[in-house]
């Protein structure tokens, strides 16, 4: 097997309460209301959660002196310790909150700050392989998306439409791409899909393997 389809993290650690913080049901609010503007509220009542979102928030819209940039470098850097450190209740919580109209679905594919952290500054795609490649050199990135793909694969053998049957672990795996060359995102304020910020033009005879890694986010019955 590839290096990169086994996890270097022990899955027996992962809480157990993983599934219920990620399920639509536990952030059902009453109907009208922005799910995704109420777990901020909660981020914010919550000091370190608070605290932390406003460094990546700065770290990801403060300008490179002398330019209109972003230093990408220092806002994935917030954006790993946003996740790491604050419970997963609420980091989780703002990053997966389910949304039924546009307004909502915008706030969660803003919560990133995805014109610093997921876009290329030109908003210039490269190629998912070389990507790829970027983040095996890596030592974080490389585990990170090992994790991604052992724990994301997808199956239309179990109910949760993931091969360990967990949505829960994949949707944590997800989160630790957030932050890494490979951070994923939402791709509009209209539903819940998402992708990376690459695509596979001038992929040549690798095409079907850069296909493959794409739809891995795209076409993922496990996210």
């Amino acid at each position: 097997r590839d290096e990169l389809e086994i996890s270097p993290y022990d899955d027996s650690l992962i809480d157990s309460r993983m599934a219920s913080l990620v399920s639509v049901p536990s952030f059902r609010l009453p109907d009208g209301e922005n799910q995704c503007l109420k777990a901020a509220q909660d981020c914010g009542l919550y000091e370190k959660c608070g605290a932390l979102r406003s460094e990546y928030v700065l770290a990801c819209t403060k300008p490179v002196p002398g330019t209109i940039r972003c230093n990408q470098y220092k806002c994935h850097r917030a954006l790993r310790r946003f996740l790491e450190r604050v419970p997963e209740e609420y980091s989780l919580g703002v990053l997966f909150c389910p949304c039924t109209n546009t307004l909502c679905g915008e706030r969660r594919r803003k919560t990133i700050v995805p014109s610093c952290s997921y876009q290329d500054a030109e908003s210039l795609q490269p190629n998912c392989l070389h990507q790829q490649s970027f983040c095996r050199r890596d030592d974080l990135c490389r585990s990170r998306l090992a994790d991604f793909l052992s724990n994301c694969q997808p199956s239309h053998l179990t109910a949760s439409g993931c091969l360990k049957d967990s949505t829960g672990l994949c949707l944590r795996a997800y989160a630790g791409l957030i932050g890494t060359i490979m951070t994923p995102n939402y791709i509009s304020n209209s539903s819940a899909d998402v992708s990376l910020w690459c695509n596979c033009e001038g992929s040549g005879n690798q095409w079907q393997e850069c296909l493959r890694l794409q739809r891995l986010f795209t076409h993922n019955s496990c996210l």
